[in-house]
């Protein structure tokens, strides 16, 4: 059987790899065929399915977090082309490959299940790279687990396909109003201040198992600070978000892992954020392309063969 990272680009030469909100590799001849879209969760384990049959020849990018991280990324396969071609322009692995593992408020602890479930870097394959969303949401509650989705097995003989996945679910909606987004940033220190002090150490302490795990799979752990309008929220989220990054910034310290903490705002207008942190499709065009440079900085250096 071809390695997955050709099989990939086979797939994204002839067509077959498809942008239906998400990527998503389809089995059968005709649309007619397709299976039906899955949820955010059966997309995370169709993608470790796939990851456990054919196990990674280059390196492989997994980027794990909630709906926010879900909305930052346009599409898989359009990611994966365009951490290639950047990568190959500097000098780096040019075959990367770039998949999301992220749902609608997926926990840490449900992060750690999916990277515990992939398979280990073959030897002599560079390490993979598994970008950990952080943002305040993502702390307010305890990092719970839950069972992993039922996803339908290949027939034999067959090897795994993804199905259709709609990520975009802000798509084709306005933004918020200037005024509704002002008022989520009291909203959310009413609603979730208290949520956010009392889980703040137990998500920590699951950021850095989910550090562990990656490590024990032979993936390089990287924090990302998730996308936020600061120039709408202004300084009223400050107690919270200064919280979990100074304590991440820690972490991301004492056990060497790089930290991407964006200190100023981003060059993605208020107008491409839905609300305070979900991006509508501008506003992930723009996020992933910046999240790629970043990526291409810590990628290994292209090695010919000689």
């Amino acid at each position: 059987m071809a390695g997955m990272i050709r099989r990939l680009a086979t797939l994204v030469c002839c067509g077959l790899l498809l942008a239906g909100g998400g990527s998503a590799l389809l089995a059968g001849p005709s649309a007619a065929a397709a299976p039906a879209a899955v949820d955010d969760w059966t997309h995370d384990w169709e993608v470790v399915q796939l990851m456990q049959s054919q196990p990674a020849t280059s390196v492989v990018v997994y980027y794990v977090g909630d709906s926010t991280a879900r909305e930052s990324v346009v599409d898989d396969a359009q990611w994966t082309t365009q951490l290639r071609e950047r990568a190959a322009a500097a000098g780096k692995v040019p075959s990367a490959v770039a998949y999301s593992l992220t749902a609608h408020s997926q926990t840490f602890g449900m992060d750690g299940q999916l990277i515990r479930a992939l398979p280990a870097t073959p030897e002599g394959v560079a390490r993979g790279i598994v970008v950990i969303g952080v943002e305040l949401t993502r702390f307010i509650g305890p990092p719970l687990t839950q069972p992993a989705a039922a996803v339908t097995p290949p027939a034999p003989g067959e090897p795994p396909v993804l199905s259709p996945w709609a990520r975009h679910k802000y798509a084709g909606r306005s933004p918020l109003s200037l005024a509704h987004k002002r008022a989520l940033v009291p909203r959310w220190m009413e609603r979730h201040w208290k949520g956010f002090v009392d889980n703040r150490s137990a998500n920590l302490a699951a950021i850095a198992r989910l550090m562990d795990a990656c490590r024990d799979k032979g993936l390089r752990p990287v924090l990302l600070d998730l996308p936020f309008d600061l120039a709408v929220a202004g300084h009223g989220l400050d107690r919270p978000r200064e919280s979990y990054r100074a304590a991440c910034r820690r972490l991301a310290s004492r056990r060497h892992v790089p930290y991407l903490a964006y200190e100023r705002p981003l060059r993605v207008p208020s107008a491409w954020f839905w609300d305070l942190m979900h991006l509508l499709p501008p506003g992930g065009e723009r996020w992933q392309s910046l999240l790629t440079d970043e990526l291409v900085r810590l990628l290994p250096k292209d090695q010919p063969v000689t």
